[in-house]
């Protein structure tokens, strides 16, 4: 059964549980609400770098885009958002974000942070605010990261000219804490599971954003959310996986709600444990 039929079949606008990260559907717990929060007060008064770091599946790249959504609608900001490539060198990484900015680049590095200098003033200059957007900064090696400290230096007296996010996995959390030169200059936002109540919330939010109206569990609500969390561990994509799957199921057998036993025997069907 396909993904239109699916959707035909419960009635939705669209799919609810797609893990692409669409800001749309992005669930705004506590948590995320209080990370997006300071990630545009770090911006807004330019003060500082952050890393935001979090086990696979807890959300950030979901949370990324949204920030570059958000901020990309105020008109004082010039945001770029980049997916970590797989390059060797500092100079790779600079042209990159140059590019990324439409600005020229040099053969030599040194001419190429000139340029770059120079455009972080000239945008300082006009009251705007460039924002360095990087996901799956895990993959980041240690010249990149030595980049993004010497690009720490363009500031005035009191303004970083240029305003960093660096997001990623746990991994990320370990290379800047041993860099302890660029750890001491940027904030981290350490992103975790959700709770029980917040994965219930999540689920039920994208069913209403897609459109579904009543109950999405029968009989034992409360089981079945408590079993779905047991199992992903309050991690919301792999919450949204099992969810992806329990349509299927329910569609083939010509069901509306699922049961608590249909979220365990999924969850151990993905090959996840308590």
């Amino acid at each position: 059964m396909d993904i239109n039929a699916i959707v035909k079949y419960f009635g939705f606008s669209e799919h609810p549980f797609i893990t692409s990260p669409d800001p749309r559907f992005l669930y705004l717990s506590s948590q995320v609400r209080d990370a997006l929060a300071k990630c545009e007060f770090m911006a807004r008064d330019r003060i500082g770098p952050l890393y935001m770091y979090g086990p696979i599946g807890s959300g950030k790249t979901s949370l990324v885009r949204r920030l570059h959504e958000k901020l990309s609608q105020d008109e004082r900001y010039n945001v770029k958002l980049l997916i970590s490539p797989n390059l060797k060198s500092s100079n790779a990484f600079l042209r990159l974000v140059m590019e990324t900015f439409d600005v020229k680049t040099e053969r030599s590095y040194a001419a190429s942070l000139g340029n770059f200098e120079s455009f972080l003033v000239q945008q300082y200059q006009a009251g705007r605010i460039p924002v360095l957007l990087v996901d799956e900064a895990q993959y980041m090696t240690r010249e990149q990261l030595k980049l993004i400290h010497y690009l720490l230096n363009f500031e005035t007296n009191t303004t970083k000219l240029l305003q960093i996010v660096l997001v990623g996995q746990e991994e990320l959390g370990i290379k800047i804490i041993g860099y302890r030169e660029l750890a001491s200059r940027m904030f981290p936002i350490s992103m975790s599971a959700m709770s029980l109540d917040d994965l219930r919330d999540m689920v039920e939010f994208r069913l209403t954003v897609a459109g579904r109206k009543g109950p999405f569990f029968a009989p034992d609500v409360d089981d079945a959310y408590r079993v779905l969390y047991t199992y992903t561990k309050g991690l919301p994509r792999d919450a949204i996986k099992v969810c992806f799957e329990l349509l299927i199921e329910l569609a083939t057998r010509g069901q509306q709600l699922a049961t608590a036993q249909q979220v365990e025997e999924i969850a151990k069907g993905q090959n996840l444990r308590i």
